[in-house]
């Protein structure tokens, strides 16, 4: 049985240097090896594997064309959280298992994958499948999806455990209980004044 690896590279050092280049430069309308080689200077045959890995990042499409992930990944106001979404998606197994995995060290993300995928400790692409998450998940803003996960779990609270939002204050109110001791008559006069009486003194305030 194939086993089915989250995204990687082995060259996940350099992801930091080549995703800010990508910042700085125009955005192409292929992101292929002539860009990586001439524009970007990541001249190595070693950064070819970006292009299939960026794709899996949905940072580029099929034809390589640049998507909008990939020309808000350039807005330096939204980019850790833009590059923080694509991970979520990306490793959504893992975060399915972890909800925090942007967290764990690389030894806590191998053995995760490793129990995951069921593979062995002689798995040879494991670390660096491992090392390029790690590697990105330092470079995002999870924190937005952090905010998002809390009021995911405030929505599923029951009603009686969820904090009262504060509101514009009311007019106070005050229940009454009134157990009342009617006298053996069948005079309705009687009874008539008494709710009377109730309804002027009482209820009315």
């Amino acid at each position: 049985m194939m086993v089915e690896y989250p995204p990687y590279v082995n060259a996940y050092g350099q992801l930091p240097a080549l995703l800010n280049a990508i910042k700085t430069a125009n955005v192409p309308q292929k992101f292929n090896r002539d860009f990586l080689n001439t524009v970007l200077s990541f001249k190595s045959s070693s950064y070819n594997a970006m292009i299939p890995f960026f794709k899996r990042l949905g940072l580029i499409d099929e034809t390589n064309v640049p998507t909008q992930h990939y020309r808000d990944f350039r807005d330096e106001s939204i980019s850790k959280t833009v590059l923080a979404s694509r991970i979520k998606e990306a490793y959504a197994t893992l975060f399915a298992a972890n909800a925090y995995a942007d967290r764990l060290t690389k030894e806590q993300v191998l053995q995760k994958l490793k129990s995951l995928l069921g593979v062995g400790d002689d798995d040879k692409v494991i670390p660096s499948v491992a090392g390029t998450f790690v590697e990105l998940c330092k470079l995002g803003d999870f924190s937005n999806n952090e905010s998002t996960k809390k009021k995911n779990e405030m929505i599923n609270l029951p009603e009686l455990m969820k904090p009262q939002m504060a509101q514009t204050p009311t007019k106070l109110g005050i229940n009454y209980t009134i157990n009342l001791n009617l006298p053996p008559t069948t005079d309705i006069q009687v009874f008539n004044a008494i709710f009377k009486s109730l309804k002027e003194h009482i209820l009315n305030e």
